[in-house]
């Protein structure tokens, strides 16, 4: 066929040449004889290499997709990494970002559109199949949008404008820097702000993900390890659930947290306002065993507990059954979403075969501390309140103390790791603002309350970024 397409294009020639009064006419009958020819050529090109051309080109086709998804996956790393570190910055002594923006849905858009608005820098790519993406925001810009999203939608008075001009002085530097980092996954983290996923680069066309992806980290520690971790960190999501609706305001003066606090029956049960939540997410992490689970809670049955409360075991007047319906009006969504984080037992961890993990002992624990105070008019139920909230304040510096002491590997602690990368600092900061704090009991005129968070948050801020610094090396 070869030397019959050659001899035809010959004859071509030919004929092109005493073609002159229909010349275009003949050039293009030339055009299409030596394409035919060409295509030939690479057809019998093709046939002596074999099955070895059609692979190669689905090698290169198949790396393209790995690093756009491991490009994805690092960009909505970085996003999330971004909006726990806002979400941790201190406004006050007893007041974070995250309570602040968990009082309305106006305010929590708001701070999503900022976030959004953060350009992220160029990605970087590792012969391990990981990328890397950082971004960065300067404090001043932090400070001054914070301060008008207070001015445009902040109905409370614990929150003064001018606290947030105290953000400036918790930082050593002027920006805050996160980097977010992915592997070949279709799948992405929880606790993606609003909007986040329409940023990032869309699948790769005809890219169909697999129905369960399982890293292989995972599949060496064994399915009933995996389970024993989902079950821990569902159990987790449900306290960091009820944590949000402690914080979402009832009033300008009252939160949740507070209403909870004015009595004893009440406290007992504030773990049945989240019954009958459910899950929806799984986020298997491929560099360390730690499973996040996303549960979810309908704002009705939120209001409708609460209702249920009031009527049955409040006897005061400052708080309403109409105020407590209004949590619908200030939650534009119809249903709240908390993501917690597990580990299998210790002894499935050291059974993990052909793992290569520091895995230092305390991160299957869980943290906790008490704080104490008291009020002069414990009395009355405002002081009992102030009492509370002076409770969680110590609560919360006794916690930071046995984070900060956490031994990492040798000598080395989480504060020697902080101190010496001031960039990680406001995810640690992070960690600890994302605490759940237990029901305030009252004895003696002295009122207790117990934080705790689960050891294995630190461990991943602090596993994750000492990756980032071995690739970067």
């Amino acid at each position: 066929p070869v030397s019959s397409s050659v001899e035809s294009s010959t004859s071509g020639r030919a004929k092109r040449s005493r073609q002159s009064p229909n010349q275009p006419c003949a050039t293009v009958s030339y055009t299409v004889q030596m394409h035919n020819h060409r295509v030939c050529l690479l057809f019998v090109a093709a046939a002596s290499l074999g099955p070895a051309w059609p692979v190669w080109a689905k090698d290169r086709v198949t790396e393209a997709q790995a690093r756009l998804l491991a490009c994805r996956a690092a960009q909505a790393d970085c996003y999330r990494k971004l909006a726990e570190s806002v979400y941790g910055v201190r406004i006050t002594s007893e007041t974070y970002v995250r309570d602040f923006v968990a009082e309305s849905d106006q305010i929590r858009s708001a701070v999503t559109a900022f976030l959004r608005g953060i350009r992220l820098g160029t990605q970087r790519h590792y012969e391990d199949g990981v990328c890397e993406v950082d971004a960065e925001v300067t404090i001043g810009r932090l400070v001054t949008t914070l301060k008008e999203i207070h001015a445009t939608h902040y109905e409370g008075r614990s929150v003064r404008s001018a606290d947030f001009e105290s953000i400036r002085q918790t930082f050593k530097t002027d920006t805050l820097r996160v980097t977010g980092s992915g592997v070949p996954r279709p799948d992405l983290p929880p606790d993606l702000p609003e909007g986040i996923d329409a940023l990032l680069p869309p699948l790769p066309p005809g890219y169909v993900p697999p129905a369960m992806s399982v890293p292989m980290i995972w599949r060496t520690a064994g399915p009933q390890a995996r389970l024993m971790a989902e079950r821990a960190a569902r159990v987790d999501a449900m306290r960091r659930l009820l944590e949000q609706v402690k914080g979402l305001r009832l009033n300008s003066d009252t939160l949740v947290r507070d209403f909870i606090a004015e009595s004893d029956e009440i406290a007992a049960r504030a773990d049945g306002i989240v019954i009958g939540a459910y899950q929806v997410k799984r986020y298997l992490h491929g560099s360390d065993l730690m499973v996040e689970v996303t549960m979810e809670l309908a704002v009705e049955k939120v209001v409708r507990r609460v209702q249920d409360l009031h009527a049955q075991y409040y006897y005061g007047n400052k708080i309403s059954k109409a105020q407590i319906a209004s949590i619908k009006t200030r939650l534009e969504r119809k249903s709240i979403r908390a993501t917690g984080s597990g580990v299998p037992p210790r002894r499935f961890i050291s059974g993990a075969a052909g793992v290569d993990l520091e895995i230092p002992e305390w991160m299957e624990d869980r943290l906790e501390a008490v704080g104490e105070g008291t009020d002069p008019e414990m009395d009355t139920a405002q002081g009992r309140l102030r009492a509370a909230r002076a409770a969680k304040v110590d609560a919360g510096r006794k916690l930071a103390e046995q984070l900060y002491g956490l031994r990492i590997a040798g000598a080395t602690t989480v504060r020697d790791f902080v101190t010496e990368h001031d960039e990680i600092r406001t995810q640690v900061e992070a960690v600890l603002s994302g605490a759940v704090t237990g029901a305030p009991t009252f004895t003696g005129g002295i009122a207790r309350v117990r934080v705790s968070l689960p050891a294995v948050s630190v461990w991943s801020v602090v596993h994750q970024h000492r990756l980032i610094l071995q690739r970067r090396r």
